[in-house]
């Protein structure tokens, strides 16, 4: 999956089965998806075997781009659920044919660098013997905030080792773009964009914020042209996710809502062309990102719920 693939993300349409998801792909004009371990699952009790599910994917020209999320990879580590463990995330990734996995911490202090790196490095050896990436998100309040991650991955220094960057996250971190201009645009291996008022911190609920208050690209105020001009000036191989999770959106039609998600980013691509041709530099969505140590505490209840 190139750069300049699209891919629909699972929580934009986080109501849809396996098959309106492919339908509402191929509607909106992407070229992959993601898929969470529950949508997995579902499509597993609903009767479709891997084997159906690889052919509905090809039968429509679409990959998988990511299976989310793994969150129990450290040593000691407990998975909320047994089909959560690593092993079963690697299996359900690597049936799927996906491309990557991501890894997704829960709120707390800052994990020790050193000690994570290790452990991401086990990780990504493991993944690579199934032909995997895995990309870390960071997200302000996680114990791998977009500075821990980073150094983390640079650390580990392994070839499918790499950052996951949310936009709705990176505009909620403190002095997130310059942060993040400073990273290699190899480490940059996956993106997930959306878009959201102007903000100065993080929300009180952070994560009910952004599982439900997200916007389509170009309905807010975040330099998105910016964020992608960014990617292209550092060279960054990560295809185009759009990660729109909208309680608003998860309303509608599957299709409806991939086909405006598709012409959005379409859009937005199209905008950072004409910016490209005329020579403006690339910068990133505006950040906030004070107050993380509350909202890791306020998050942690949340985290735990939600995984």
């Amino acid at each position: 999956m190139t750069r300049d693939a699209l891919v629909l993300c699972a929580g934009t349409i986080p109501r849809a089965t396996f098959r309106e998801r492919i339908a509402a792909a191929r509607a909106g004009g992407f070229d992959g998806i993601s898929l969470r371990l529950g949508d997995y699952a579902r499509a597993r009790a609903e009767g479709l075997s891997d084997d159906d599910m690889r052919a509905l994917l090809a039968g429509e020209g679409l990959a998988v781009a990511e299976i989310e999320a793994l969150t129990a990879w450290r040593p000691g580590a407990t998975p909320a659920r047994p089909e959560h463990a690593e092993p079963r995330v690697l299996a359900v990734a690597e049936a799927m044919r996906a491309r990557s996995i991501s890894v997704v911490e829960g709120p707390g202090a800052p994990v020790p660098v050193d000690a994570a790196a290790e452990a991401f490095v086990a990780l990504c050896d493991r993944a690579a013997a199934r032909g995997l990436l895995v990309h870390i998100e960071f997200w302000p309040g996680s114990a791998l905030d977009l500075a821990t991650a980073a150094a983390v991955i640079a650390k580990a220094d392994r070839p499918n080792g790499g950052l996951l960057v949310d936009t709705w996250h990176l505009a909620r971190t403190r002095g997130g773009t310059a942060l993040l201009e400073g990273i290699p645009g190899t480490h940059i291996a996956a993106v997930q964009i959306s878009d959201s008022p102007r903000v100065d911190e993080p929300e009180a609920d952070y994560l009910a914020a952004a599982l439900t208050r997200r916007l389509l690209p170009g309905d807010g105020s975040l330099d998105l042209v910016g964020f992608l001009r960014l990617l292209e000036t550092r060279g960054s191989p990560a295809p185009i996710g759009v990660e729109i999770c909208s309680a608003q959106l998860a309303a509608e039609p599957p299709e409806i809502v991939a086909r405006r998600a598709g012409d959005a980013i379409r859009t937005l691509l199209a905008a950072a062309r004409r910016e490209h041709d005329h020579g403006s530099p690339g910068s990133g969505p505006t950040s906030g990102g004070a107050g993380t140590v509350h909202l890791r505490r306020r998050a942690r209840a949340r985290y735990e719920d939600e995984t």
